[in-house]
């Protein structure tokens, strides 16, 4: 019979805890290894990501500049596009705007397609030769810089920066040339201050320096054994950077960048040693590391068991916090709100609620995990923005959080709102799942403290103001104020009523001339839409046409339009008056243009009216498709419009529009007029250059053209001095309904 062997329950006691303290130490061994080794490799990393960001930064620096030079070059072409100037004349024009230049060219010059180029002293070079004259001459790009070059007049190091230039059948008749030095040019790079004092080079495909931070290896080439790096820390970016001897001699990491606009490299060098020194540092405190790692994972045994109790003992703590995001949940937050209102009654507040455009979208496309992702992230930006103003926070229901803020006045609450609010859609862009958050803001001030009796009446109005955004996308907050309270009652009337205006015929179509400069005769007018309501009074378009846009109601409103003019000049034809081609706008929610246009030609056909008295007018920054511009301008002359682009130079990309859409007329805003109007209507140099600029552009494409807002005779007679074929405005006439019009018209023929 075997005996049995009882432990006594003291040795028990110390066996469990020497077997606990042998496995804590060992955790601990581990532990401290691995933190040391992390330790080593985050500091690594943070000084490679430094590297790398400052290569990145000054890439993107040297890229403006370039972007700079480009610019110059595009403006100096807008001067003699479509011109039949002679090389001469050329050469001539670019040698007087080359002290216009901000850029610090050598000289400008001009090449023809075979690669002949008139240098400034009267002498001839061929430089088909070069690979930037090839580039461009290819077509594959409109723009291009050289490698490093030697200068055809001294042989000095030089860089070339060129541009096609079109003839008038838009095909590449030659190239317009800058050139600077290399030494000129580093100048002018140097330029640019990013961040710490790192070695910066730049250099091109042949390995030649086209800035260094030794500036006697400019324009050298310096051959520095580079290898693939040896022993270099792994990141999860890509590893642009190899190992090399720089020009003193010493071993470096040199981290680069290819350039986007040139074939050039721009690269940065580190010692080795500054890699070597964030070991030996760290090396230096690995002893305490450990020492202190002992006891910090002994005492964290223990506070866990401490704080696994503590949290049992006082489970009404979790009522109190979101489980998703740990911030405090909407009921805890109105409490303590409250407090620190009725704590500070002569302070100032702001509240703010937000939620993301289109959660419910997101969460029905990418799932609940994914949606909770994004919320974790969102309120982890507002959490950030919120602790540093010392301000609550908390997730009220779905993707809506409200957060309530000190602040010493209204100006700096929305200075720093708007601050942080840059911030956070600069991150939302670059979100696992992108998203576009909007904002409501209502404010606490002293004097309200009659009226607001709680954080739920801050939180109530600043929900409204938020409301009032809807789908405007291009519209990130709105603050409450009692004007916001009466347009939104205006909108809903609007809104409930415009059916029945349209019906009641409350609408009704005006008629702006439009005046030829040089026989000062009437030659078309624009129809503009009006609303006069049995309510709200006369109301101009900007009070309901941004809301029926919205609504999609503007669609029926420009038929509307359209059937009324229609009609006008169909009664003037019938009755022997004199008729004029009149234009109506298309506005940016017709977006099917087949549709568009047989609906149109439909209701022309029925009053039988010619196309040539129509013409269309679209909105350059109407809809970010331009193919669908396009569409419709081809369809409509097809059908023998004219089309006019509206606005035009006041969109994104009006060079671009008239390469894609071919409009028949081009229509310049009224703010070109008065950029820098004086009181009496007289334009200053700039502003007549750039209109005159935009004029001779339009003529030399043979587009009609016409500038809108004319008020005084300075600025008619300017227009009329640099051959505008059209105007319109207020110094000839205001919009006029169809009696006054024909009486205008006949007045004027």
């Amino acid at each position: 019979m075997n005996k049995k062997i009882y432990i006594n329950q003291n040795i028990e006691r110390l066996f469990s805890l020497i077997l606990s303290l042998t496995l804590i130490l060992t955790l601990n061994i581990i532990l401290t290894n691995t933190l040391f080794k992390n330790i080593t490799q985050s500091a690594n990393l943070r000084l490679i990501h430094a590297c790398t960001e400052f290569v990145e930064d000054y890439s993107e620096a040297v890229e403006g500049k370039l972007n700079e030079i480009e610019s110059t070059l595009d403006l100096l072409y807008a001067k003699i596009a479509y011109k039949n100037y002679t090389k001469k004349e050329i050469m001539s024009f670019l040698l007087s705007e080359k002290e216009n230049t901000s850029i610090p060219f050598s000289f400008l010059a001009f090449s023809d397609e075979n690669g002949i180029i008139l240098t400034p002293d009267g002498t001839f070079h061929d430089i088909s030769d070069r690979y930037y004259f090839k580039k461009i001459m290819s077509g594959s790009t409109k723009f291009c810089v050289s490698s490093v070059l030697d200068s055809m007049d001294d042989g000095t190091p030089s860089l070339v920066f060129a541009r096609a230039i079109r003839d008038e059948n838009n095909k590449i008749a030659g190239l317009l040339c800058a050139a600077c030095t290399t030494s000129v040019f580093e100048t002018f790079i140097n330029e640019i201050k990013i961040g710490n004092n790192r070695k910066v080079s730049i250099r091109d495909i042949n390995g030649k320096f086209i800035k260094h931070y030794n500036s006697r290896w400019t324009g050298w080439v310096f051959h520095s054994g580079i290898q693939n790096p040896k022993d270099f820390p792994e990141t999860e970016e890509d590893d642009n950077v190899m190992e090399a001897t720089d020009t003193e001699g010493r071993p470096v990491y040199v981290f680069y960048r290819e350039l986007d606009l040139a074939m050039w490299t721009v690269a940065v060098t580190v010692p080795i040693a500054e890699f070597d020194a964030v070991k030996i540092a760290q090396h230096k405190y690995q002893n305490f590391i450990i020492e202190l790692i002992v006891v910090v994972l002994s005492l964290l045994f223990l506070i866990e068991i401490w704080a696994h109790s503590f949290m049992e003992r006082h489970q009404i703590l979790s009522t109190h916090i979101d489980s998703l995001t740990h911030l405090w949940v909407r009921s805890y937050f109105e409490k303590e709100a409250n407090k620190i209102l009725k704590r500070y009654p002569n302070s100032k507040f702001l509240l703010i609620e937000t939620d993301i455009r289109g959660f419910k979208f997101i969460n029905q496309n990418y799932g609940e995990n994914q949606a909770n992702r994004l919320l974790l992230f969102f309120s982890k930006l507002l959490y950030e923005d919120t602790r540093v103003y010392d301000g609550i926070l908390c997730r009220g229901y779905a993707d809506h959080f409200f957060i309530l803020v000190k602040v010493s006045s209204v100006h700096k609450g929305m200075q720093v709102f708007k601050a942080n609010l840059k911030k956070i859609m600069a991150l939302a862009k670059k979100a696992e799942v992108p998203f576009i958050p909007k904002f409501g803001l209502s404010f606490y001030l002293p004097k309200m403290k009659d009226e607001i009796h709680g954080v739920q009446i801050l939180i109530s109005r600043a929900s409204f103001a938020k409301s009032t955004i809807k789908e405007n996308a291009l519209q990130q907050f709105a603050i409450y104020d009692d004007s916001l309270l009466q347009k939104s009652k205006n909108e809903n009337f609007i809104e409930t009523h415009m059916e029945a205006a349209l019906a009641n015929k409350e609408f009704f179509v005006m008629y702006q001339p439009k005046i030829d400069l040089e026989t000062e005769k009437v030659v078309g007018a624009e129809a503009l839409v009006r609303w006069q309501s049995p309510k709200l009074g006369y109301m101009p378009p900007n009070s309901f046409v941004p809301l029926f846009e919205r609504n999609n109601f503007i669609v029926k409103l420009d038929f509307y339009v359209y059937d009324q003019v229609f009609k006008f000049i169909r009664s003037c034809m019938d009755n022997n008056e004199p008729t004029v081609p009149i234009s109506v706008n298309v506005s940016r929610n017709h977006d099917k243009p087949e549709k568009f246009v047989h609906s149109f030609m439909a209701l022309l056909k029925k009053y039988d009216i010619p196309p040539t008295l129509i013409e269309v007018e679209l909105l350059e920054r109407a809809t970010l498709d331009k193919n669908l511009l396009r569409e419709i301008t081809i369809m409509l002359q097809k059908e023998g419009f004219k089309v006019a682009m509206d606005d035009f130079g006041s969109g994104e990309s009006s060079l671009n529009m008239l390469s894609t859409i071919p409009v028949n007329i081009l229509k310049f805003d009224r703010s070109f007029l008065f950029a820098s109007d004086s009181a009496h209507g007289k334009l200053d140099a700039t502003s007549e250059t750039f209109i005159r600029t935009l004029v001779d552009l339009g003529k030399n494409l043979k587009k009609e053209t016409i500038f809108e807002g004319v008020e005084t005779a300075e600025q008619r007679d300017f227009l009329r001095k640099i051959k505008c074929d059209q105007v319109q405005g207020y110094f000839y006439s205001k919009p006029l309904r169809e009696d006054e019009f024909m009486t205008f018209l006949k007045s004027h023929q």
